[in-house]
């Protein structure tokens, strides 16, 4: 009975497992998978919402340019001048609303609401009065700005739209009557259509800030063409809140909904985006039915079987550890992103800073060649003495702007097996006759593909970094290898690893998340800049690969740079530098819009024997060009400029005209840069030497210097 009675006991305990373990294993995935789920759906929402706002705003945008346009067509004529008009303002209408789907119609209208001019009709109908409608009353009444109207319906035709209006003034500033351009709801309905169609459950709302809805899909019959005041998310926008996410029962169909929420520019219109609640339980329930439809037969085995009951239990902890692992792996990866989203907006931050001190050094450098040119008795070391400061600025913004990604660089392939070995020359007079120096890299390292100065500038700030850390002596090696192993998050594919290694104190754990951020230092005051890791993220970054730091408090500090081997085998080539030239004799065509900029370069272009013409802004540029009957032999032009077009749509727009044009653009930072060299512009920094600028003339158009 006792042999018996033990195996009998284990086997109750074992059975009763069997049936406990698996319903509570059946709650933890449920529970866990519907917070999955459901952050996977406001993730879906926050997509659909971003991609509905990026093309309702554009559309938005579109038609206030639009407005703009208009009013300039109707001058500051009266509204009998105006109808004398008609004909010609009829068709530049026309012109204007061509192949723009979401355009209804373009009106003017005169002080008391009667049709002066439209694309759709001429003559305009004689019958048509708008002075009682909410928009022309507004205009009338409230005096100036932008007005977005409810869905009306066209008195001409029946059609169902919305305005976008602007009042027009006289010089007095009295009321003279109203432009506006009317969009079809439909056309927002079928873009939000296609997004809905992917997403079950997930409505799209455009809405007014008075709540007014102007579109909505899917669309709805019987419901109220206003948002509830007390409405969970009009209730957030009547509180000040630009954008928000929320969970709440949606005034509209009554129905519970995760919602989001995001003002279209400075535009008083919103778009909403919710998703039925009902959807989530919808889809969880499914996988719950899957789960319990696969374990059901299994559990009733393992009641059964003791055997299989711990067979059952073995797999189920293999799969939560599997679990737990790629929960883990998840972690890391938001981690990684959440980081690099930093870094990238102070990136931003510190190339636009860059971009205006740059400017200032083309000035001052500019002046400062004609200086020595003019006065060559006065280029004494007071001369030099600037010329240094200015190249020790041009490098201060260079590391700024190789940390913003945004500086046109000069990749190679470079091949470390050699390149490394020879940066010993460079290295050993930073770090001093104490401090050991090691360089190795191995036989079947891969060549990279980055700028060969940005590198040896890397290097050579990581060799400062480590030469403070470990004071008088030390050792410091820096090695390069083919990446092997686990690579960091975000990186995949075949990788280069260079690590550079010091025995110093080593970096605190709470400063190790700052230390590629510009300007972040532990050094004293005056004997940092902090901007020596931020460059040598920029570089791994820019390359496509990652930097990382790894510093054990007392242990000493190791930096990994990942760089994607190079795709194709190392091309030696080697290209002389010209010799600057003093005539080049060329009609240069100059657009800048910063004046001391342009009155700076204007003589030194005057100097090596180029006629200038010089162009504020890039529009009138290309409407100068597209007049002449004897082109210029080269465009130079800034990339970021204000208006309507920049220097890289002005160099495209002269490329398809006049294919045989040259084309030169300088920047000291532009968002589009990587664009730029796509289309295979020469792109020169700024600042640059008047040699430079010489050199880049003369290549452009096929001189010998």
């Amino acid at each position: 009975m006792r042999a018996t009675a033990a195996p009998l006991s284990s086997l109750r305990v074992l059975t009763i497992l069997c049936i406990a373990l698996p319903l509570i294993a059946f709650a933890a995935v449920g529970t866990y998978r519907y917070r999955q789920i459901r952050a996977e759906t406001e993730l879906r929402l926050d997509r659909a919402l971003r991609i509905a706002h990026e093309h309702a705003l554009k559309v938005l945008d579109t038609n206030e340019t639009l407005l703009a346009r208009v009013t300039d067509a109707l001058g500051t004529d009266d509204a009998a001048a105006i109808k004398k008009r008609e004909a010609v303002l009829h068709e530049q209408f026309r012109a204007m609303a061509f192949n723009k789907p979401q355009i209804q119609s373009v009106w003017a209208w005169d002080v008391d609401g009667r049709a002066l001019a439209s694309d759709r009709y001429f003559p305009v109908p004689a019958d048509l009065d708008v002075s009682q409608r909410g928009y022309f009353v507004w205009h009338r009444d409230q005096g100036r700005g932008m007005y977005v109207s409810e869905p009306l319906l066209a008195q001409a035709n029946g059609e169902l739209f919305f305005n976008m209006s602007r009042g027009r003034y006289r010089a007095d500033g009295s009321f003279a009557g109203v432009v506006s351009v009317s969009l079809f709801p439909s056309y927002f309905q079928e873009f939000h259509g296609e997004i809905v169609a992917d997403e079950p459950g997930l409505a799209i709302t455009m809405f007014r800030t008075d709540g007014a809805v102007i579109s909505r899909t899917p669309q709805l019959t019987n419901v109220p063409s206003h948002l509830s005041a007390t409405s969970p998310v009009m209730s957030r926008v009547k509180a000040g809140e630009l954008e928000g996410s929320l969970h709440g029962v949606s005034s509209v169909d009554g129905r519970e909904r995760l919602l989001a929420f995001s003002k279209l520019g400075d535009y008083p219109v919103f778009l909403g985006t919710g998703m039925d609640v009902a959807e989530i339980w919808k889809r969880w329930n499914v996988e719950m039915a899957w789960l319990a439809a696969f374990g059901l037969p299994p559990m009733i085995g393992l009641y059964l079987s003791a055997r299989l009951a711990l067979r059952r239990t073995r797999v189920s902890l293999e799969t939560a550890e599997r679990l737990h692992e790629e929960t883990e792996a998840r972690r890391r990866v938001e981690e990684a992103l959440l980081q690099a989203q930093k870094l990238e907006a102070l990136g931003r931050l510190t190339g636009g800073v860059a971009h205006d001190f740059n400017n200032a050094l083309m000035v001052i450098s500019s002046n400062l060649y004609l200086l020595k040119r003019k006065h060559p008795d006065a280029a004494g070391r007071y001369a030099e003495s600037i010329g240094h400061a200015v190249d020790s600025a041009a490098k201060l913004t260079r590391q700024l702007l190789a940390f913003s990604r945004r500086q046109p660089l000069v990749a190679e392939h470079v091949d470390l097996r050699q390149k490394l070995p020879q940066m010993q020359d460079l290295l050993d007079p930073v770090l001093g006759v104490q401090i050991k120096l090691g360089i190795d890299a191995a036989p079947d390292t891969k060549a990279i593909f980055v700028d060969l100065a940005e590198l040896e500038l890397a290097l050579l700030n990581l060799a400062i970094n480590a030469r403070d850390a470990m004071g008088p002596r030390g050792e410091f090696r820096l090695t390069a290898q083919n990446a092997t192993g686990d690579l960091p998050p975000l990186l995949s594919g075949p990788m280069v690893l260079v690590e550079a290694t010091d025995t110093g104190a080593g970096i605190a754990p709470e400063l190790l998340d700052k230390v590629f951020e510009p300007f972040f230092t532990t050094k004293a005051v005056g004997q940092g800049t902090g901007l020596g890791l931020s460059q040598v993220y920029g570089l791994c970054q820019r390359a496509g690969g990652l930097a990382t730091i790894h510093s054990p408090p007392g242990g000493g500090t190791t930096v990994r740079l990942f760089f994607p081997a190079a795709p194709q085998p190392l091309v030696q080539s080697s290209v002389a530098a010209p010799a600057h030239r003093s005539h080049l004799g060329l009609r240069v065509m100059l657009v800048e819009d910063n004046d001391e900029v342009a009155a700076a370069l204007m003589p030194v272009l005057e100097a090596m024997g180029c006629t200038v013409s010089r162009f504020e802004r890039a529009a009138p540029a290309r409407d100068w060009l597209l007049a002449q009957t004897q082109r210029p032999d080269v465009l130079l032009s800034d990339v970021v400029m204000p208006g309507e077009m920049d220097g890289a749509a002005l160099a495209q727009q002269a490329r398809q005209a006049f294919p045989a044009l040259r084309i030169i653009l300088m920047t000291g930072y532009a968002e589009q840069i990587d664009s730029i060299t796509r289309e295979g512009f020469e792109v020169l920094p700024k600042p640059c030497s008047a040699e430079m600028l010489a050199e880049a003339l003369a290549r452009t158009t096929g001189q010998a210097l």
